[in-house]
């Protein structure tokens, strides 16, 4: 049972620092993992991405934020998902029309820009694994 104070502090927390902090949370623990099943260790992941170890270690930690692009990047060199965002089949705005549209790529796609990237000698994109 949780005490008293403990509650008191938890209720006037803001609801989007909630849920910061465990969406913060659920990344950290998804690269943890990501780097066990592939035996990658966090000076490896660095030097792929081109980043000092300690910015790593930064992230991992909770002492520094993710950016967008670093999320994509750590994606593109672990060779797996970190977040999902959900989609929608449909969109409206207004009175303007409902349009089709989706918030993801494919699979096939992803892969396929991947390997086009990798091919151009950008270092910081390969294939990734099908």
């Amino acid at each position: 049972m949780r005490s008293k104070i403990l509650q008191e502090i938890l209720d006037r927390t803001p609801e989007d620092v909630k849920i910061y902090v465990h969406l913060y949370g659920n990344i950290v623990v998804r690269i943890h993992e990501l780097l066990k099943e592939k035996g990658i260790t966090q000076k490896t992941l660095a030097e792929g991405m081109g980043k000092k170890p300690s910015e790593i270690s930064k992230w991992l930690n909770g002492e520094h934020n993710f950016t967008l692009k670093s999320l994509a990047k750590l994606e593109a060199e672990l060779g797996e998902p970190i977040i999902a965002v959900p989609k929608r089949e449909t969109f409206s705005h207004g009175s303007q029309k409902s349009l089709k549209m989706t918030a993801t790529l494919p699979q096939q796609t992803i892969k396929e820009a991947s390997y086009k990237s990798a091919k151009t000698g950008n270092r910081n994109s390969k294939p990734l694994a099908a």
